[in-house]
């Protein structure tokens, strides 16, 4: 080997220990998985106050309607409940992924509980059993979700992120159903 080749050997080593080291290269023709961590977009000044809130409240919603959803699973004594609880376990549980997950690639924070009004509703909830508790669980059901599909066709038509908005016109038709099958469900 001449002398004027030690430069580039020594150059070429080094490259290999440093990518070696550091995960990057696995030996010749592999490359070792390289873990990122999910791209998120610092807060910013462009995401209205509109934007922020209706994350927080239908994450919070969606939260309380989990709860509720579960509730009526062990509470009720007619199937025909436990099984809408059922859909809201599911459908909320879905919805609330996508708005983590929104939140979190925006760089907004979510609250980590149910408003008061939440907490005290499935207090009150969780103090009832049977028919009473049926009565209320549906009342309280219809209410949320028209509060709900309120604030979210509000965010579809004003908001300002399109992520957010897209999530909103996703999420409103998925409300709409279920507040079509609490009122069937209260005559």
């Amino acid at each position: 080997m001449s002398v004027t080749r030690w430069p580039a050997v020594v150059a070429a080593v080094v490259i290999m220990t440093a990518g070696t080291s550091c995960g990057a290269y696995d030996g010749p023709g592999k490359h070792a998985a390289v873990h990122t961590p999910m791209t998120t977009r610092p807060p910013t000044d462009r995401l209205s106050a509109q934007d922020r809130a209706w994350l927080a409240q239908a994450h919070q919603g969606n939260v309380a309607e989990i709860e509720a959803g579960q509730l009526a699973q062990d509470k009720s004594g007619s199937a025909q409940v436990q099984n809408e609880g059922a859909t809201l376990l599911k459908d909320h549980t879905q919805l609330d992924q996508q708005v983590v997950t929104t939140a979190e690639r925006l760089g907004v924070s979510l609250p980590t509980t149910p408003t008061a009004d939440q907490a005290a509703q499935q207090q009150q909830l969780g103090a009832l059993t049977g028919s009473e508790f049926d009565n209320q669980f549906v009342s309280s059901m219809i209410t949320a979700h028209e509060q709900a599909i309120a604030a979210t066709q509000n965010e579809a038509a004003h908001g300002s992120d399109p992520a957010v908005v897209a999530l909103a016109k996703q999420s409103a038709p998925v409300m709409q159903q279920h507040l079509t099958m609490l009122k069937q469900q209260q005559h």
